[in-house]
């Protein structure tokens, strides 16, 4: 490898590194597959990490063993960050910290999710071992329950037809969208998180509103904030601190805090400036 190019081309099937080797350094895939794998589960993987995701992270920091195998699925291309220079990328590029910090949050909750499960998973086996030993005497015989059920007073149909019309009426969230000076707009469908920046192929971000080609003065941030739907609420949050800020009816916002959003607020980030319709 060139001292003075970051980056690693791996072929499809070759290892990047492998469980139990020393860990020197992290990576971050610029484009390809890479499959992690543990001997112990043999050959199905932990995870299959694409374009933008880091790996490696945790050997660089507990400065421990590999704890898992990385493979390239398919050629990929990946930034390799060596713990010489861990620091001072960590200080030239929030971005990365940020991102390690979300991946060590999520694992972190799938592992009480998972742990959660077994427990619940647990109760239920006791419940239903304890059921079967000790039939519940009063619980109703099917007999009674079948004559307690005929003598049940029954709702009109026209009642039972328009409960579900109402129900659905009532559970129909407000549509919301941002509309820019120029007519053109985004719908906040189909998720209930929009990233709000300009993509960067070299990072894997692509945020899902893109207002990049309306930034002239080149004022957005990758990240630069985040609209997120609440049932019929809308709030906006500013995740990272951006360098141009985000505003609401012309007052800047204070990172990490949501602010909720009304029809016809006017949003700014950087200095693009859009609507919020419904």
């Amino acid at each position: 490898m060139n001292p003075s190019d970051p980056f690693v081309d791996v072929a499809a099937g070759s290892a990047i590194f492998r469980e139990g080797e020393a860990g020197h350094d992290m990576y971050i895939i610029e484009s390809g597959t890479v499959e992690i794998l543990r001997n112990a589960r043999g050959a199905e993987p932990l995870a299959t990490l694409e374009a933008g995701e880091c790996f490696g992270e945790m050997a660089l920091l507990e400065e421990q063993p590999r704890f898992a195998t990385a493979m390239a699925r398919t050629d990929v291309r990946l930034l390799r960050i060596e713990r010489a220079a861990f620091a001072d990328v960590m200080r030239s590029n929030v971005e990365i910290p940020i991102r390690i910090m979300r991946k060590l949050a999520g694992r972190l909750r799938r592992s009480e999710q998972r742990a959660l499960d077994a427990h619940l998973a647990l109760d239920e086996f006791k419940r239903k071992l304890a059921a079967r030993r000790e039939p519940d005497a009063a619980s109703p015989r099917p007999d009674a329950r079948a004559a307690a059920e005929a003598a049940a007073p029954k709702a009109a149909p026209a009642a039972v037809a328009a409960a579900p019309a109402a129900v659905a009426a009532a559970a129909a969230p407000r549509e919301y969208r941002l509309k820019l000076d120029t007519g053109e707009v985004f719908p906040l469908t189909g998720s209930t998180e929009f990233l709000v920046g300009r993509p960067d192929p070299a990072s894997g971000i692509n945020p899902e509103i893109n207002l990049g080609p309306y930034d002239d003065a080149r004022s957005l941030s990758r990240r630069h904030a985040k609209l997120v739907l609440e049932g019929d609420r809308c709030l906006v949050r500013e995740d990272a601190a951006t360098t141009n800020g985000t505003y609401v009816n012309g007052e800047r916002i204070q990172t990490g805090v949501p602010v909720e959003l009304k029809p016809g607020d006017k949003l700014k980030f950087g200095s693009v400036e859009v609507e919020l319709v419904a």
